[in-house]
């Protein structure tokens, strides 16, 4: 009898800890807020944190982006990014009709690390020097994007909206993208809901929680005109050093963790220093 309650002490103490970290947030491009031990922010469309406090991303329409995230020893679930200008940011309807892209949150596909929703972080997530190249590689806590080709020379917000694990709760996170060299003469027309990943399904809230009444952005992926989104993703993104799991604060097993991630010196700015292309 001990041990059962014993074992099912540690069970309730271990499933806390994952619930306090059930949240993540964008870590590359860097977010609004890039603390490592920040709160989680499930009140959108981004985080709270405001003025030149946001980290701000120089990027060329056309260009590719790492987009990740921590693993908070969580998994299975979809993420939606989308794009609007900076003067719409607390606009939640401009992000709804400026999709960009739905993925998967990510889980840990390797044998028998991944149980009821969670892993160990960093679980399997893509480290900094690697990146989505295909299509179907889809649950590293990550992806890839080409910033559109029709945009104005100006600041944008990147929205990440993610559902995962057993989470009822949506989350938000937002990055500030400096966007020059666009041609906004461009007219790319698209039509209904951006395509959904084939993703390891959440046990929480499901898609439509994060789907409904959204629309796929007009945006150009080509210089000449519409593309898609993910035409060129074998073409290494700007930020491919950005290490998305950014640290051991988080995790579930820090000797794991501390064995798995190396290199990175600033968390806040997670980094590999010696990447080789």
């Amino acid at each position: 009898m001990r041990h059962i309650i014993f074992t099912l002490g540690a069970f309730l103490v271990f499933h806390c800890f994952q619930y306090t970290y059930a949240h993540s947030w964008l870590s590359c491009p860097r977010s609004f807020d890039p603390n490592p031990e920040r709160g989680y922010y499930d009140d959108g469309p981004c985080e709270t944190v405001r003025g030149s406090k946001r980290p701000v991303t120089p990027i060329q329409a056309g260009e590719r982006l790492k987009v990740g995230w921590p693993s908070n020893n969580h998994g299975g679930g979809f993420v939606r990014l989308a794009l609007v200008p900076e003067s719409q940011i607390d606009d939640e309807e401009a992000y709804k009709s400026h999709v960009l892209k739905f993925t998967c949150y990510g889980h840990d596909e390797r044998p028998n690390k991944f149980q009821y929703g969670d892993c160990d972080h960093p679980c399997n997530a893509r480290p900094g020097c690697e990146y989505q190249s295909n299509r179907n590689d889809t649950e590293r806590y990550d992806t890839t994007i080409t910033i559109p080709t029709n945009l104005k020379d100006g600041r944008y917000v990147l929205q990440w909206v993610a559902l995962s694990a057993s989470e009822t709760r949506v989350y938000y996170s937002c990055s500030l993208l400096s966007i020059t060299g666009g041609n906004p003469e461009l007219k790319c027309s698209r039509k209904g809901r951006a395509s959904v990943a084939k993703c390891m399904p959440n046990d929480g809230d499901p898609l439509e929680t994060i789907s409904h009444g959204t629309k796929e952005g007009d945006f150009c992926y080509e210089k000449d005109g519409l593309g898609n989104i993910d035409d060129r993703i074998w073409e290494r993104p700007i930020n491919a050093d950005c290490d998305p799991r950014t640290g051991c604060v988080v995790t579930s097993d820090s000797e794991y963790c501390k064995s798995a991630i190396r290199g990175i010196q600033n968390p806040r700015n997670p980094k590999q220093p010696s990447c080789k292309f």
